[in-house]
């Protein structure tokens, strides 16, 4: 079994897309560090306001990284939408991956029924994990098809 843990927080970063751009790939390089270390697997979605973050591994390291999360002065009001057991991870692969909210992928999130700005109060935890496979998806056809373009 492996502990899956999705949470949300308010970004606190002042600044426009390029100031959250480089604080996502600062965030998403330190994570990769981290999880890699921890065997914790993941997918942080994140639009302007908010992060939304799913969490995979053995139960005491996904406690200790969403501890270290939650001190991250990056962010406040976290909150966590669901804690559960799971057969499998669902994001294998990617020690963490994760997709800014741009309307290049602004159509998986249509699909999803998210046309507005998330309301992570009202998100549950499928509707999370759904969405970041999908976003992982569509960033693995993206890659595929540069990679074929080359």
């Amino acid at each position: 079994m492996i502990h899956q843990l999705v949470y949300y927080s308010r970004n606190t970063v002042p600044g426009g897309d390029r100031a959250m751009l480089t604080n996502m790939r600062d965030i998403l390089s330190v994570s990769q560090r981290n999880n890699s270390r921890d065997g914790v697997t993941g997918f942080l979605i994140f639009d302007k306001t908010w992060f939304v973050q799913i969490l995979e591994g053995e139960r005491a390291k996904v406690t200790e990284t969403y501890a270290r999360i939650a001190r991250d002065t990056r962010h406040t009001a976290t909150a966590i939408i669901n804690v559960r057991d799971v057969p499998a991870r669902l994001f294998p692969n990617w020690t963490m991956g994760g997709a800014m909210r741009t309307p290049e992928v602004q159509e998986v999130y249509l699909q999803h029924g998210f046309g507005g700005p998330l309301e992570p109060g009202r998100l549950k935890s499928d509707q999370v994990v759904n969405l970041a496979l999908d976003l992982q998806a569509f960033e693995a056809n993206r890659r595929q098809g540069q990679k074929l373009a080359s």
